[in-house]
């Protein structure tokens, strides 16, 4: 007569077998979703990190036009993103209807590989990505009741520079500043500003926040104009250029 067979054995093999397997998926599926959440806030961090050496980098720049310091040294750390010198920007100043400022302008660009930009430049710190932007810091331009002025600030970079995978250094150096245009008597009626940018709709943005009129801009992504009425309102008006000399190194 055949011994009956043991079920209890087949059961308990078939059990560990189950469990090790939903073990092994689970750790699978933790690894693969954890790793991609770990890496997307490690470069929000970085993205993070890099802005706040932007912040210190625009006070720095500050200190060399406004408060007269002849250099200033900002450590950037790059990791795996990218430190440039970007595309030049271009910045047209008339009052009433005459030039009275024309300059370029190369930006600072810390980029990372989704493209995530932070630009400084002209006085102001953007964060893009490919489809939007915002302004962080706002350049130092007085619009009041009162008063008017335009503080320009023009970056001129000693050669196109690219630094990766390290920590940069980015020197700026006082090159010099210069009344463009200075009025106390409350002649002016019109003060006009163009920019050709890349981030120009996020300039426009700004401007248009400050009481300008930039009805006029014309529709390109690259060029904004904008206007602000002076006449009967602002009794002082200044449009101010200041040069900054900026070398990026390892």
């Amino acid at each position: 007569m055949p011994e009956p067979t043991d079920s209890r054995g087949v059961s308990e093999v078939l059990g560990y077998v189950l469990v090790f397997s939903l073990v092994v998926s689970t750790v699978a599926v933790v690894s693969v979703s954890g790793l991609a959440t770990l890496d997307d806030v490690k470069r929000s961090e970085q993205l993070d990190n890099g802005e706040r050496a932007f912040d210190i980098l625009a006070d720095n720049v500050a200190d060399v036009y406004r408060r007269g310091a002849p250099s200033r040294g900002t450590e950037v750390s790059v990791g795996e993103a990218t430190l440039y010198t970007g595309e030049p920007t271009t910045v047209n100043v008339t009052v009433d209807g005459a030039h009275v400022l024309n300059r370029t302008s190369t930006p600072i660009v810390y980029r990372n590989e989704r493209d995530q930009r932070l630009v400084y430049n002209m006085g102001a710190v953007f964060r893009t990505n490919p489809d939007s932007g915002i302004l962080v810091r706002e350049p130092s331009h007085v619009v009041r009741n009162e008063r008017l002025l335009l503080n320009v600030v023009v970056l001129h970079a000693s050669n196109q520079t690219s630094v990766g995978g390290s920590t940069a250094l980015v020197r700026t150096l006082n090159d010099g500043s210069a009344v463009r245009y200075s009025d106390t008597g409350g002649a002016a009626s019109n003060v006009s500003i163009r920019i050709e940018s890349e981030r120009a709709s996020l300039w426009e943005d700004y401007f248009d926040r400050r009481g300008f009129d930039c009805s006029s801009s014309p529709p390109s992504p690259t060029e904004m104009r904008c206007e602000y009425p002076v006449s009967g309102s602002v009794e002082r008006t200044y449009v101010v250029s200041h040069d900054v000399r900026v070398d990026i190194e390892r």
